[in-house]
């Protein structure tokens, strides 16, 4: 099976070259496309290029539909909705990864959900990554029992074979100036607004530890936040703000001088973060929301209820007192459960599974009233 990812961020993201990568030992043919805002017709360049497909793997839809005002969005969702509906007509089966609800930071575009919506009732098999989001997918965009029944859940992979692992605690600790007997907090990734790194910063500040260390480690967007971030750190000094972009290479080093990540969220629907610092063997402190408590059990998580104020806090003062250490090596030992082969194996079922529904939906025959 030929299979196409639109768009190609291999490069960037660990998650897409980890899943390319096991599809192709089961069997498959990946090949992708990266993705220009300014291609007129970005998915039929694509298939002009690399061949037709026996599968279009839509991942991210934001090149496909941002616009720089309303109606040039509007263009372009009915253009990417158009282009895949011709493919479909030409034999390609569809299938969504819904890895985001929407766009982050942002008010709820109506535009966006009538296009999630219709991407829906267009693709053949749509994925998710927990049952939390599967269910918000059907009420927000009011699936019925059929679409629903298109929705299959395969969860996140681990990244044990994607990042380099090879720096212990001790010498993470002396790279990034941090000793020996310091409580460290780390928070790594994106450093945007709907993380609730803000969050995060306010309640460290009432944690009465002068040992605690809280470090902050990513390329923060837009920069009047990244501003307002650096700020409120340099205000305590036991806060260390890395804010910029972290190499894959050096992802080892915050991870591996953290006793615990904090994931502070303000809203989640998938987050590979909490499969990144489980395969680094660190305790995890989060809200209880999305597929975060799908993917975290106790033995590994602080959980916090989001709904209270004073939530992220008391998760803190937890840990003060609890061996995230074990908690850390609990959350390694989980990692076959997202294993690559065995999420490969499930996505060649449901590709299986839309390429049948395809050919049905290319059948005359099918349409006909009883057939």
């Amino acid at each position: 099976m030929k299979v196409l990812f639109l768009p190609d961020y291999m490069r960037a993201n660990a998650y897409q070259r980890e899943l390319a990568r096991a599809l192709r030992a089961a069997g498959a043919t990946v090949v992708a496309e990266p993705t220009g805002r300014r291609k007129i017709l970005p998915v039929l360049r694509a298939v002009r290029r690399l061949g037709r497909p026996d599968l279009i793997h839509l991942h991210w839809v934001d090149p496909y539909i941002a616009g720089r005002s309303p109606d040039v969005s509007r263009a372009r969702v009915m253009r990417t909705l158009a282009e895949l509906r011709l493919m479909r007509r030409l034999g390609s089966a569809v299938v969504w990864t819904a890895h985001d609800l929407s766009r982050h930071d942002r008010p709820v575009d109506r535009l966006e959900i009538a296009f999630g919506r219709s991407l829906v009732a267009l693709s053949d098999a749509v994925i998710v990554h927990c049952e939390a989001a599967r269910e918000a997918l059907v009420e927000t965009f009011g699936l019925t029992a059929d679409a629903s029944r298109k929705l299959h859940v395969i969860p996140h992979g681990h990244y044990a074979d994607a990042y380099e692992d090879q720096v212990g605690q001790a010498e993470a600790r002396q790279r990034l100036g941090l000793s020996a007997q310091a409580l460290v907090l780390l928070f790594i990734g994106w450093v945007r607004p709907y993380k609730g790194v803000e969050d995060l910063l306010t309640a460290f500040a009432t944690l009465d530890d002068p040992d605690a260390r809280l470090v902050i480690a990513g390329q923060a967007l837009p920069d009047a936040f990244g501003q307002r971030i650096a700020a409120l750190a340099a205000a305590d000094g036991r806060v260390a703000a890395h804010l910029g972009f972290v190499p894959d290479e050096d992802l080892q080093v915050y991870l591996n001088a953290a006793d615990v990540v904090c994931l502070p969220y303000r809203e989640i629907f998938t987050s590979g973060s909490v499969l990144l610092a489980m395969t680094f063997g660190r305790a995890v402190i989060a809200p209880r929301r999305g597929c975060i408590a799908e993917a975290l059990d106790e033995r590994g998580a602080i959980l916090y209820d989001a709904s209270d104020a004073n939530g992220l806090a008391g998760a803190m003062r937890v840990a003060q007192g609890t061996d995230l250490a074990a908690m850390g090596a609990h959350n390694r030992t989980r990692l076959p459960d997202f294993a690559w082969d065995l999420i490969a194996r499930r996505t060649m079922e449901v590709y299986a599974l839309a390429a049948r529904r395809s050919d049905r939906a290319g059948d005359p025959a099918a349409r006909r009233p009883g057939a």
